[in-house]
């Protein structure tokens, strides 16, 4: 009896420690729940106020800063073959003519007038005269590219003969109506940046802005120099001509001076006995540094070599 009454003990003990431990646990976790629950209402109830007022702190210096950065060109509504086959070819043309004329220095002064006439002018020209009397010379003309085709025509009609006659066409339309694109969008992010320029309120977002503006606009005057060059170089064509006249067999030929030709060869004859002389000047003094010291070299080996003889004797 008394055992059973010990363990009977024994054991409600034991269930009341399990039962004790069970409800701390229980509380614990309620506890916790409770805290946590408490956290995140009162996270919950920051003021939607402060958090905007938060965000636009930060926001306005990251928006200037994107703003400035490098704007990339908007994609073309049409492609550059495209606007190409709208507008008008842009060709390069150049013509080359050799001939053969009566009077050199009369036919320069024709297509020097010819080029007056079409609205064109004269590049470059030159004359001169060859020893038997006759003249050469060389002229290039530009003229309006739609005037080319006549004025070639024109031009040999001078002539006596026709040595060569040639032409080269660069179709440069693409190119140009590429660049034409390039310039209207560089264009519109100067004028995107300008605005930027007007919202800035720091020197340093100042200077970032003028800094972009400064590279678009070397870029502006790049691209319209290269237009305004190929919008020359396709308004106006390049004839360049080759002058020659006929030889002709005169008694005696112009320029005939038997005096002046006897004091030429008599200034050759001169020339020729100078540069023996100094051949001969140049042999003696570096021929005489190579030769001295080499024989003296074979002469001291030879007293050597004898001296060496006369002693095994």
């Amino acid at each position: 009896m008394k055992k059973q009454t010990l363990w009977t003990i024994g054991g409600g003990v034991l269930l009341l420690i399990l039962a004790s431990t069970t409800i701390s646990l229980l509380l614990s976790q309620s506890s916790s729940t409770k805290n946590s629950i408490a956290t995140t209402s009162f996270q919950t109830r920051i003021p939607i106020g402060e958090m905007m007022a938060s965000d636009t702190d930060i926001a306005p210096e990251e928006s200037l800063q994107k703003s400035i950065m490098p704007i990339l060109p908007p994609e073309p509504s049409i492609t550059a073959g495209e606007t190409a086959a709208e507008v008008d070819q842009r060709i390069i043309k150049n013509g080359y003519l050799t001939l053969v004329v009566k009077d050199v220095p009369y036919a320069v002064s024709q297509i020097t007038d010819l080029a007056d006439m079409d609205h064109g002018f004269v590049q470059n020209s030159s004359i001169s005269e060859n020893k038997d009397g006759t003249h050469k010379g060389k002229i290039s003309i530009r003229i309006p590219v739609k005037e080319f085709d006549r004025t070639m025509d024109t031009i040999t009609s001078y002539a006596l003969a026709v040595s060569n006659q040639s032409s080269t066409g660069q179709d440069v339309t693409e190119q140009f109506t590429d660049l034409q694109a390039q310039l209207h969008n560089a264009e519109a992010q100067e004028q995107v940046y300008l605005e930027i320029l007007k919202k800035a309120e720091t020197i340093q977002d100042v200077l970032m802005v003028q800094q972009q503006l400064g590279s678009i606009r070397g870029t502006i005057e790049s691209l319209q120099g290269r237009i305004k060059y190929l919008e020359n170089v396709t308004a106006y064509s390049t004839i360049s001509v080759s002058l020659s006249e006929e030889a002709s067999v005169q008694l005696p030929t112009k320029g005939f001076r038997p005096l002046s030709i006897f004091k030429e060869a008599i200034q050759t004859l001169i020339a020729l006995f100078q540069s023996a002389a100094a051949g001969t000047i140049w042999l003696l003094v570096i021929g005489g540094g190579i030769l001295l010291p080499l024989g003296l070299m074979v002469w001291a080996l030879v007293r050597l070599a004898r001296g060496r003889t006369a002693h095994k004797k």
